[in-house]
């Protein structure tokens, strides 16, 4: 036997059934339709559609064939495959590719054989329709274009159900965006709100309105300038004007607003259009960010700028002054010069760091040098600090013991404090109010005159400590948000390593907290499921944002996941890793299976109803356009259904309906469809007979025999009874499923009054 050529389609091609989920048998009833009309237009017992995926084959339908085995199909199947037109063996045993396979030298004997490739709207190959035959035939004789017009069926009905789950998934992609943005405004950390073109406010979040300082009723509708403060109005509205123009593409600028209280907040305006699909500006999206703090800063700072300017031009002043007259008498008094010396050096090195305190202090702990920063910081003026004990100004009184004693270490040189001169070391410091707060140290010595003076620069680091804080107390937030999501969340770096995950990881999986750390993605999902995601993966480092559903095995069962894939940007412009939020979707798909089935099936019986019943006469009437073949409707009515139900109750008349329906699929062919119309009315549809009155007409006098047969229900003997209406459809006229329905229900109402218990046409 002669191996076929290997398709080089088979990683697409299993992507693409995994998305339509087909990869196993499925129960579609086009399918069956389709390979039924196979086997009898080409008169062969056996029909099949087959996908095949690598080494594997699973069929979608068959018909006529009773054996498990897909892999025995290989030879068959994957040389069908290979072809761009239908492949036809007219005998098996003659042919060097089959001749010796086991089909065909043992049972079934396989002998003819045709078939012909399905594919994907990419030319992707992914299975075959075939029909088999145990007899030889000439190929000649086969009639390839219906064998071609099948397979073109299939692949219509396939497609439609890859378009189907295309648009599902976009509509809740759609529905998952849209609430994600409407979280995200919601709990954002910015005022974000949206203006129309003429300038009046049409929705925003609550911190837009508390940066505003209004209420969201004041807001609304009011127009943009209403609230400006009046030196801005006339800016930020030409500044909006130019990108409602197009003149530029965002508005960023520094406003200020009034609030309702009066007063004035300083606010950074970001805006960009939203423009319709013709390109016309539809809203204004309006971010504020509140700069009030720094505004505030800024201009402390200014003032504090200021001030030591002006602090500097008068000891510069004082400083020449004193200079000129030191140089008329530098020979009488040189001792006062080199005060003069001592008193500039000191000056200048507290110049160099006037934004920190600068103190001095003496062997004895005494303060001889406090500049403006440290009267600022502090809280002792200079006049009050001079001659003050250190420790006793600055040091928490619990820490003072110790203070002195390292304090007198380090004025005697001691060896093991050396270390400390230059460094930056945080402290404890204390306020004139008794109020303690963390400071940062940086010691230094002189020797002057030949006394040595401890310096210091100290910087109040308060707010650098509540900084820290706070991104602490982020950090745990955002991990109590996280761990507390009824969703997976994690982020992955580029090298496919975990890095971070929420608790539903535990919860759903039994994973130790942080226990998924350095995990690489395919040990957790699984080789099966990464090879399914890993185009998706590979497109979210790509740079661009994913997608995908997915399964992976829980605690308590297999769960099904939508997630989305968001690819994180680094400082550099080389995506670092993504961002994983996965939500679990079992319930959503197990509930919509169970949804599909309860709409076309009547709950008593099993049978389909009404809907599914129209539905099938519509594409049965098709049929009898398409190919000259009649279709016949069986309307039958239980005869004295009612005194039976009045006078046994509900339970038993729902056993006789049970009893009824199970009758009537006992007696019609597998092909033949029967559903409950409504009541005690059941409808039999057959197709593909010829003549399909006279079948008809059989079935329905053997249904009336086999109903008469004495039967227990529930205890209960009953012969049951029927009236039977016959309508046939043979494509001549334009007629509707319901017209043809009204006239079966016709007949039936004559079989009554014609004595009941019996059939009419």
């Amino acid at each position: 036997m002669l191996p076929p050529s290997q398709s080089h389609d088979e990683p697409e091609c299993l992507a693409l059934l995994r998305r339509l989920e087909l990869h196993g048998h499925i129960d579609d009833p086009v399918l069956d339709r389709i390979t039924r009309t196979a086997a009898r237009l080409f008169a062969v017992p056996m029909a099949m559609v087959r996908l095949i995926h690598g080494d594997r084959q699973c069929p979608l339908s068959r018909y006529g064939a009773d054996w498990q085995d897909a892999s025995n199909w290989l030879p068959f199947c994957t040389h069908t495959i290979g072809q761009d037109e239908a492949m036809v063996v007219g005998d098996a045993a003659d042919d060097i590719r089959f001749h010796d396979h086991a089909l065909v030298t043992g049972p079934p004997h396989i002998r003819f054989y045709a078939g012909r490739s399905l594919r994907s709207r990419q030319g992707i190959v992914w299975g075959t329709l075939c029909v088999i035959d145990q007899a030889p035939r000439d190929p000649g004789n086969v009639d390839r274009a219906a064998l071609g017009d099948l397979a073109d069926m299939v692949q219509d009905h396939l497609w439609s159900l890859e378009d189907a789950g295309r648009t599902r998934a976009m509509q809740v992609s759609l529905e998952r965006s849209e609430t994600l943005l409407a979280r995200t405004a919601a709990h954002a950390a910015v005022g974000i709100a949206v203006a129309s073109t003429g300038g009046h406010w049409l929705e925003m979040n609550q911190r837009f309105c508390d940066i505003l300082g209004h209420s969201r009723e004041e807001l609304l509708g009011s127009h943009v300038a209403d609230f400006a403060h009046p030196d801005d109005r006339e800016p930020g509205l030409a500044m909006a004007r130019r990108v409602l123009q197009g003149d530029t593409e965002a508005l960023d600028m520094e406003l200020r607003f009034m609030r309702a209280d009066g007063s004035c907040s300083w606010t950074q305006v970001g805006a960009s259009v939203l423009r319709d699909r013709e390109g016309r500006p539809e809203n204004l999206i309006v971010v504020l960010t509140d700069i009030h703090v720094r505004k505030t800063v800024e201009h402390d700072l200014a003032t504090l700028q200021h001030a030591l300017e002006q602090r500097v031009a008068e000891r510069t002043a004082e400083l020449q002054l004193t200079v000129a007259r030191l140089q008329g008498e530098i020979a009488a008094r040189a001792s006062a010069q080199q005060a003069l010396i001592e008193e500039k050096e000191r000056f200048e090195t507290t110049l160099q760091l006037a934004s920190d305190a600068f103190v001095e202090v003496d062997a004895d702990d005494r303060i001889v040098s406090w500049n403006r920063s440290a009267e600022l910081i502090f809280g002792w003026s200079r006049d009050e600090a001079i001659g003050r004990s250190l420790a006793d100004t600055i040091v928490p009184a619990s820490m003072r013991e110790r203070h002195l004693k390292a304090f007198e270490s380090f004025m005697a040189g001691l060896p093991d404090t050396g270390h400390l001169v230059g460094r930056h070391l945080e402290l404890s410091g204390v306020r004139r109010d008794g109020e303690e707060f963390p400071l940062e140290l940086t010691l230094g010595a002189t020797r002057i005159g030949g006394r040595m003076v401890a310096n210091a620069f100290l910087q109040d680091i308060s707010r650098r400590k509540a900084d820290e804080l706070a991104l602490r107390s982020s950090a745990e937030r955002l991990r109590t948000i996280t761990d507390n999501a009824p969703a997976m969340i994690a982020y992955i770096d580029r090298d496919l390593r975990y890095r971070f995950h929420n608790r539903a990881y535990s919860d759903w999986f039994g994973i130790a907290p942080d226990g998924l750390l350095g995990v690489r993605v395919p040990e957790f999902w699984g080789e099966t499921t990464y090879a399914q995601l890993q185009a998706v993966i590979e497109r979210v480092l790509a740079g661009h944002r994913a997608t995908a559903e997915y399964s992976l095995p829980g605690l308590a069962g297999p769960m099904w996941f939508y997630a989305t894939l968001v690819p994180h940007m680094g400082e550099d412009g080389v995506v670092a890793g993504f961002y994983l939020l996965a939500q679990d979707v079992t319930e959503r798909k197990l509930l919509y299976e169970r949804i599909e089935h309860e709409a076309s099936h009547d709950a008593l019986t099993g049978l389909p109803n009404r809907r599914a019943l129209m539905q099938r006469l519509q594409e049965a009437m098709t049929r009898v356009r398409r190919h000259d073949r009649a279709v016949a409707v069986l309307f039958m009515d239980l005869d004295n259904f009612k005194p039976m139900n009045d006078t046994l109750g509900h339970e038993f008349g729902d056993a006789v309906l049970r009893h009824f329906g199970e009758t009537i699929r006992d007696s019609v062919r597998e092909s033949d469809f029967v559903a409950r119309l409504a009541g005690d009315e059941f409808v039999v549809v057959i197709e593909d007979l010829a003549p399909v009155r006279d079948y008809a007409g059989r079935l329905g006098r053997a249904l009336l025999e086999r109903l008469a047969t004495e039967r227990e229900i529930q205890g209960v003997a009953v012969r049951l009874a029927a009236s039977i209406g016959v309508a046939v459809h043979d494509g001549e006229d334009e007629e509707t499923p319901q017209e043809l329905l009204r006239r079966a229900d016709a007949a039936m109402y004559r079989a009554k009054a014609a004595g009941r218990q019996r059939l009419a046409f």
